[in-house]
């Protein structure tokens, strides 16, 4: 088999597959989320060991009790996202996005107040853009499993395109394959 003919077999795998991909996750919007979730329990429990490890594996004169404290807060945040809750980690963080929004935007309402007693118009847009700041956090905080649900819909979509684009690169390159014999 030549450089074209696997190329064009592997683009139209991989664009079939992004297509399947894509649909699961629009179908499945908090699949996402709990892959998220999977892959920060490992990272969590992985840094505790390391930190627990290195805490172990330091002279006894050189440790960091905070360096053990962090390894078993580390490792037991992993085993109770990876045991209790699915979806708890990608929410808290949605959630804790939210929070910030909510800080952020009720900070530029109050410098946008200052603000607008001396250059009136970007005053008015600074507290434009907090308000809406304000009620992206609120949408955020109130309601995280829906933003969670929204953004997997987009990255299905954006599979699907990358699976368009992938299907498209097969029958061009089938087309320039035949163009060569």
């Amino acid at each position: 088999m030549n450089n074209i003919s696997s190329a064009k077999y592997f683009s139209l795998f991989s664009g079939i597959i992004f297509l399947i991909v894509g649909i699961y996750v629009i179908v499945n919007p908090l699949f996402i989320a709990g892959t998220i979730n999977i892959i920060l329990c490992v990272l969590l429990l992985i840094e505790g060991i390391s930190q627990i490890s290195a805490y172990m594996s330091e002279k006894r004169e050189g440790r960091s009790i905070w360096r053990l404290i962090e390894g078993i807060l580390s490792v037991a945040a992993g085993i109770y996202f990876a045991v209790k809750d699915s979806l708890g980690l990608p929410i808290a963080f949605i959630v804790a996005a939210g929070i910030w929004l909510l800080l952020v935007g009720i900070s530029r309402v109050f410098m946008g107040m200052r603000v607008v007693k001396f250059e009136k118009n970007i005053g008015q847009r600074l507290i434009f853009i907090a308000i809406i700041d304000i009620l992206l956090g609120i949408i955020l905080v109130i309601n995280p499993v829906f933003v969670a649900g929204y953004i997997s819909v987009l990255f299905g979509i954006s599979l699907i395109v990358q699976a368009v684009v992938a299907i498209f690169r097969f029958f061009r390159l089938n087309r320039m394959e035949r163009k060569l014999k």
